[in-house]
């Protein structure tokens, strides 16, 4: 008979993970849709946000789904080959980390755009969006490569596709890579989010000066603080036991550990979904694009058929 609390914990990933998948695939699907719109699409932090979307919507649909057939069904597809097992842990690190450090971007580029000097300004720039994120996915996916070399399938872990930390050289670089997600992305994000609240003080600007332009921009920053409010609070409890269990102690091999790293893992995932509610909670052009996109779609498919002119022949 299975422990209680493993089986309330497979009990929550069945009933969870299908959650996260289907308001994730959808959410992220419909963030795409509303942040390519005319009134976002030309703004740095929206091709950030956009990033951050397409990301999501990767882990919520492939990585979520066989987080669920694994931890909910007890199918773990990556331990039958020694190829998926290296990629997908390599690609599940990678989209793990990429979406901390797109948000620390974002809030990079607000506050730059809040400060009064031109030339920091200038770094607000939808071609420096583009550089900017295409140097966080190559800089990672560099960094990770040796994830490739550490994942294996062995005997002694019951034939499970996990990380060997087996050297002095490996485990140095799991206690970075716990660093690099742990600490790392909530610091500069609460640091960048306070020097831009600082510059919006200093800067009083008429409400009649205002453009709409300005407008979107301020709203994409409102956008951008609940994004990075939520984020923090879903993944710390994560990134506690991630500290945990590489720590060496005797907390982490206990039933109540694995069953609390369980909870903290959904917590997680839900991270993934938030940005989509968190956009309609805070930004009135994003609630406006959206209703705009949901009544023409309906207006589209509840339209008549147009039937065709008959020819009469004479």
């Amino acid at each position: 008979m299975s422990n209680p609390l493993t089986q309330t914990s497979i009990t929550l990933q069945q009933a969870v993970l299908p959650i996260i998948i289907v308001f994730g695939i959808i959410g992220n699907s419909l963030n795409v849709v509303v942040l390519t719109r005319r009134s976002l699409f030309y703004h740095a932090c929206s091709r950030y946000f956009l990033a951050l979307s397409g990301n999501n919507l990767f882990y919520s649909g492939v990585v979520c789904i066989i987080s669920l057939l694994k931890n909910g069904y007890q199918i773990d597809v990556s331990r039958y080959s020694i190829v998926f097992c290296k990629t997908y842990t390599f690609i599940s690190t990678l989209c793990c980390f990429l979406s901390p450090y797109i948000i620390v971007l974002a809030s990079l580029d607000r506050c730059c755009a809040s400060s009064s000097h031109a030339k920091i300004r200038n770094f607000t720039s939808i071609r420096m969006a583009h550089c900017m994120i295409c140097m966080v996915i190559i800089v990672f996916a560099l960094l990770f490569i040796n994830v490739v070399f550490m994942a294996d399938i062995n005997a002694s872990t019951g034939y499970l596709c996990m990380s060997q930390a087996v050297t002095t050289y490996y485990q140095v670089y799991i206690i970075t890579q716990v660093m690099l997600f742990a600490v790392v992305p909530p610091c500069l994000m609460v640091s960048f989010g306070l020097i831009t609240i600082r510059h919006t003080k200093r800067s009083r600007v008429s409400p009649m000066l205002v453009s709409r332009f300005h407008r979107t921009e301020r709203q994409l920053a409102r956008m951008l603080f609940f994004q990075v409010g939520t984020h923090i609070v879903l993944t710390i409890p994560t990134s506690v036991t991630f500290l945990i269990a590489t720590l060496p102690n005797s907390v982490r091999t206990t039933l109540l550990f694995s069953f609390v790293s369980s909870i903290n893992q959904l917590l997680f995932g839900i991270s993934f979904v938030t940005p989509f509610f968190t956009y309609i909670l805070s930004s009135r052009v994003y609630r406006r694009q959206l209703i705009h996109i949901l009544r023409s779609t309906h207006h589209r498919r509840s339209e008549p058929p147009r039937e065709g002119t008959a020819v009469s022949m004479t």
